[in-house]
């Protein structure tokens, strides 16, 4: 099962970063489902897939709706018929920089800690 959305393409475009990711979290939907129909399992109609994105060295958290309506519209190339609504949270900051500000650090990984208990809790959905 892929609990978490992983990606490290340097050569995206940084304004189609989220159409990225969003495509990312359908195809681990997919994923989740094969993997889950394999251990004999029902797939699910739904999961949140949680995610994060980098640009240069600042973060941005989302949770990711993917509905079997959705993976279907995929599929077969047509648009949805139900709008998707994406969760998303950037980090907070007055800094001009990313990481290398250690004030900047320190709140985003506090972002960080706070977003592995919200992902958790939707792993622990679909992870049997």
């Amino acid at each position: 099962m892929v609990p978490l959305l992983q990606m490290n393409k340097t050569q995206i475009d940084r304004s189609n970063i989220e159409a990225h990711m969003i495509s990312a979290a359908i195809a681990a939907y997919q994923f989740n489902n094969n993997k889950r129909q394999e251990k004999g399992l029902h797939p699910l109609d739904a999961m949140t897939i949680p995610c994060v994105t980098m640009v240069g060295t600042r973060p941005t958290f989302y949770l990711v709706p993917v509905t079997k309506a959705l993976s279907d519209a995929v599929i077969s190339c047509q648009y949805p018929s139900a709008r998707t609504e994406v969760l998303k949270c950037e980090v907070a900051s007055d800094c001009k920089g990313g990481m290398e500000a250690p004030e900047y650090r320190l709140v985003a990984l506090q972002y960080y800690v706070a977003f592995k208990s919200l992902a958790k809790s939707h792993w622990e959905k679909f992870i049997p």
